[in-house]
């Protein structure tokens, strides 16, 4: 099981689409995991083509990206790199001013206006309350204990998977696993390991 001291590539949780049956166990996870406030989406399951025959549910969150347009237009510099190579946000110095949204092509941003609680940590990922940024943190304190992302961890239909760029590789080839990316998306996301993802496509 891969944690964020991993040294094979930076640790995400993407989707299995075609696992995912919209029970919202994921969304769930997290905010009980972190008691979050209800309005709070760190990963929300939508509907794509609703109302249609090719009618969808897909979870989504922050990838984490290699190319994260989120710190390129934040206009203080409260989003970063921390060195395991995840996004993270200073609350401290988070204006609200939802550059990163526009700027985010997967909408990971959130922005909730009740107190997102603290984790509990050594260095905390920082309270996120009245229209500041808030967006997944992949659970790095649970990854601190060898653990799961709580939402990976709990999805009853393995509609998420976590892993290094190799792992993940390695689980899409062996679970027959769709890529769930465009080349364009794989290539934001992972960088220099998108064809890992994409099987050079």
């Amino acid at each position: 099981m891969s944690t964020q001291e991993s040294d094979g590539g930076t640790a995400r949780v993407i989707p299995n689409w075609d696992s995912c049956i919209d029970c919202g166990a994921c969304e769930v996870a997290c905010q009980r995991t972190w008691d979050l406030p209800p309005e709070s989406d760190r990963i929300k399951v939508v509907a794509l083509a609703h109302g249609t025959e090719e009618e969808t549910s897909k979870p989504m969150q922050c990838y984490n990206c290699e190319d994260a347009a989120c710190i390129d237009v934040c206009p203080t510099e409260a989003l970063f790199y921390r060195d395991n190579g995840t996004v993270r946000v200073d609350a401290d110095t988070c204006i609200g001013c939802h550059y990163c949204a526009v700027g985010c092509p997967f909408g990971a941003p959130q922005y909730p206006d009740e107190t997102v609680p603290d984790a509990e940590e050594s260095s905390p990922l920082g309270a996120k309350s009245d229209g500041l940024m808030d967006k997944c943190t992949t659970c790095e304190p649970r990854q601190e204990h060898g653990l799961e992302p709580a939402c990976a961890s709990e999805c009853p239909t393995d509609a998420l998977i976590f892993g290094t760029p190799e792992e993940l590789e390695e689980k899409m080839e062996q679970d027959g696993i769709e890529v769930p990316f465009t080349d364009e998306a794989a290539q934001i996301i992972f960088g220099d390991d998108a064809e890992k993802i994409t099987g050079g496509s």
